[in-house]
């Protein structure tokens, strides 16, 4: 099943972001815990909101490519956050809004982002259960968890990833899950508009039991593929298998792979392997999570067509104490990357990215914390593009209400 994928008219960015926060809003106003005069359980709402400052050895201004020799600038960030998690009943319903606002006082230019999640889970009987979830962001710094555009370039988009499914148990040992899934990515810079896309994703998934512990999967995946102006459009077919386990009561490990077989409307044809995967630990006091996948991505730069890429991430919490909490996470990428493939499938260069990220909290009381945060990013160069490396110290306070 595809989960955390066109149409040819572009959706309005603003509405999706409306959209999904009206949709939450008016959720949340006919739950009973709103009705006035009911002795009912509070809202499981949280709102958070805090300011940082610091200091970024690498900016530059909002659409331009990076390089190695940025200027460094303070800053100050303010952020807003809201969670509803509504669990443990026939429909769960999850939100989460971010808003930050980065201003760079020594360069005179500003980052602007925010995304909201919303996910839904309703079981309509023993046997069928259907799932929705909604993430639309918009924002200026590049995203190295996800293939959204390059990473050497700050500009302002819009991205959003929606999915669909249905499951359906049809013996106690097999299901299917039929999903449906949705991306759009655009950016506000005309320079480029070479990544705008849509990508339509159907799939179909297989599901037989063969343990209590592990879980046999079989996949088909269509997808079409749509470039608002890029000469990119394609379709592929992914024909995968794979196999869930629980290693233990804590430790459980995923694994997909297969081929992937795409069609350029204005080029050739490509056969290429496919694999994802993650490994996920948790306990009362820490968690880890590995991801990792393999395969041919949308590319990043206006000369290539096609972009094979090895992708893995590595998240880590600890609670050191119970008001000691620290986050690290780490995110590495490497890409092959090719010319049109009628012209020979030529060599454009390869290209390295990593990002590093580590944060300390304490916890002063229920309504403030403290935090200090470290970020690094090292990008290769690619052709003509340069590579950069840059440096985040920054920290703050958060008030929760």
């Amino acid at each position: 099943m595809i989960l955390p994928c066109r149409i040819h008219r572009a959706p309005n960015r603003v509405d999706s972001l409306s959209l999904a926060l009206l949709f939450a809003a008016s959720f949340l106003a006919l739950q009973p815990g709103h009705t006035q005069g009911q002795n009912t359980t509070s809202i499981p709402l949280q709102i958070t909101a805090g300011v940082d400052t610091g200091y970024d050895d690498n900016v530059i201004g909002s659409g331009a490519t990076t390089s190695s020799s940025g200027a460094g600038s303070l800053f100050t960030r303010e952020n807003v956050t809201l969670s509803y998690d509504r669990t443990g009943q026939r429909t769960e319903v999850y939100l989460l809004g971010i808003g930050r606002f980065s201003q760079f006082f020594d360069l005179g230019t500003d980052d602007k982002n925010g995304n909201v999640t919303l996910s839904l889970t309703h079981n309509i009987s023993t046997r069928l259960s259907l799932y929705a979830s909604v993430y639309a962001a918009y924002q200026t710094e590049p995203d190295f968890t996800t293939n959204v555009g390059p990473e050497n370039v700050r500009a302002d988009h819009f991205y959003t990833n929606d999915i669909l499914s249905v499951t359906y148990y049809w013996l106690p040992r097999f299901s299917t899950v039929t999903s449906y899934n949705f991306q759009r990515v655009k950016y506000a810079e005309s320079t480029q508009a070479s990544q705008d896309r849509l990508v339509n994703t159907l799939a179909e998934g297989l599901h037989y039991s063969l343990t209590r512990r592990t879980n046999l999967v079989g996949e088909y995946r269509f997808e079409i593929t749509d470039y608002d102006t890029a000469p990119r459009d394609s379709i592929t077919h992914y024909a995968l298998a794979g196999i869930d386990h629980h290693l233990t009561e804590h430790l459980t490990f995923h694994v997909l792979g297969g081929e992937s077989f795409r069609s350029f409307k204005d080029d050739g044809d490509t056969i290429d392997p496919y694999f994802e995967g993650w490994l996920a630990y948790a306990s009362s006091n820490h968690s880890l999570k590995w991801t990792t996948s393999y395969g041919v991505e949308e590319p990043s730069a206006a000369a290539v067509l096609v972009r094979t890429t090895i992708r893995t991430g590595l998240t880590l919490t600890y609670d050191l104490t119970s008001r000691i909490h620290s986050t690290a996470g780490v995110y590495y990428h490497h890409d092959e990357n090719e010319g049109p493939i009628s012209s020979g499938t030529s060599s454009v260069g390869s290209q390295d990215s990593f990002d590093l990220t580590f944060s300390l909290r304490y916890t002063i009381n229920k309504r403030f914390a403290l935090h200090v945060d470290y970020g690094h990013t090292t990008v290769g160069s690619l052709g003509s593009t340069p590579g950069y490396s840059r440096n985040r110290y920054f920290g703050g306070l958060t008030f929760t209400y």
